[in-house]
This record gives structure tokens, sequence and C-alpha cells, in this order.
């Protein structure tokens, strides 16, 4: 188990926690709450990928990224970041690649998260 003073794989605490004022309950909260919203996430983009919806697969990766930069969750920032632009450029086979990497970058961050103790 590891807390919030500590380095967690995949997320700047020392970046984030600033931007809750220093508020370590309510930035693990926030944490939780993504945590919490990763296999819907997941399963908004697997069938927009699946019905061809490039423009739906950038706009929920866009909401990703944001979310995830305003808690300096670095490794599904930068993931969604690459999602969202190769589905704004059209790239198909990039989606799919890029999804499957964010897949695995939200999976990292949910069990990171779910080995946080309060």
């Amino acid at each position: 188990m590891s807390d919030l003073s500590s380095s967690l794989p995949g997320i700047d605490v020392a970046s984030g926690l600033p931007r809750v004022a220093g508020n370590k309950k309510l930035y693990l909260k926030l944490l939780r709450q993504v945590a919490g919203d990763a296999p819907k996430i997941k399963e908004k983009l697997n069938d927009a990928v699946m019905s061809g919806n490039t423009d739906e697969v950038r706009e929920q990766a866009h909401s990703l990224k944001g979310s995830s930069a305003n808690l300096s969750i670095t490794a599904v920032y930068a993931a969604a970041q690459q999602l969202e632009q190769a589905a704004k450029a059209d790239d198909m086979a990039g989606v799919v690649m890029h999804l499957g990497e964010l897949e695995n970058a939200l999976d990292e961050y949910v069990a990171v998260v779910a080995g946080i103790e309060d």
C-alpha cells in the first residue's frame, strides 16, 4: 500500500496536489472518481471505435485528457493525447493502436489508485 506522500507510478502527486490546494482527501477522492469511471470510459471508446465514429473517440479522449491533466495523471494523459490526435487525423489504425495503449494506462492507473491508503 502507498499513500499520497510517496511516488506513485503514472501520477505526479507533487504537481496535482496543489491544484486542490493541498487537500489530500479531495485529491484522493478525485483520483478514485477517475478510476471508478475507467470501465465506462473504456466501453464508450470501444463502442465508438467499433462504429467507426472518430469524432466520438476524439471527444471522449479529449475529455479524459482534460481530467487526467488536471489531476496530473501523466500516463493516462499521454495516452489520451495520442488517441485524440489519431482520431483528429481520422487515422483508424492509429486510433486502434492508441486505444490499446490508453486501456493499458487506465488499467495500470486503476491498480495504483486501488493501492492508495486513506
